[in-house]
């Protein structure tokens, strides 16, 4: 059995509610992007289509609000946080199965900054980050379903968390 911080998991209520909103939102922004096809000319007219671009802007914002709520405020208080780097909070993720592959984590990280400056450099490149990021935007999301399902399966559900 792989260990958890029970003591640290009353305290996580406002930011596992946080983090089931922004998880939604990520999810509605997403579909909202990809309801049309993009590619190289959709990039280009991103500097004269405000509607467009600023959907670009709120899913990368919600990608990285995510990703970071997640990542600097619920997992450390799902795991504990004492002496504990990311990459040791991560790999505890992992053995719990709330995270399949810790490095994965970093990819997704890794990816945010091509979202907001890379359309700017090149367009198909943007396309294939923005296609990548889609995938990343969904793993994220089922990263917050499985850990909503653990929480369930361990007995605590709203009630526990508030």
């Amino acid at each position: 059995m792989v260990a958890y911080d029970l003591e640290a998991l009353p305290e996580c209520s406002a930011t596992w509610r946080a983090v089931r909103r922004e998880s939604a939102l990520l999810k509605r922004t997403s579909d909202r992007l990809f309801a049309d096809p993009i590619d190289p000319p959709w990039v280009l007219a991103l500097a004269r289509d405000d509607e467009r671009s600023e959907r670009v802007e709120a899913f990368a914002g919600r990608y990285s609000r995510l990703q970071d709520t997640l990542g600097e405020r619920l997992f450390p208080r799902l795991v504990g946080q004492e002496g504990r780097s990311l990459i040791d909070r991560l790999k505890q993720l992992e053995r719990l199965g709330l995270l399949e592959y810790c490095q994965s984590w970093l990819a997704w990280r890794n990816l945010r900054s091509r979202l907001v400056h890379e359309y700017a450099e090149n367009p198909e490149d943007f396309v294939d980050a923005l296609g990548v990021v889609r995938d990343y935007s969904a793993a994220l999301c089922a990263v917050v379903a499985r850990i909503d399902d653990w929480l369930r399966h361990l007995g605590i559900g709203e009630t526990e968390l508030s």
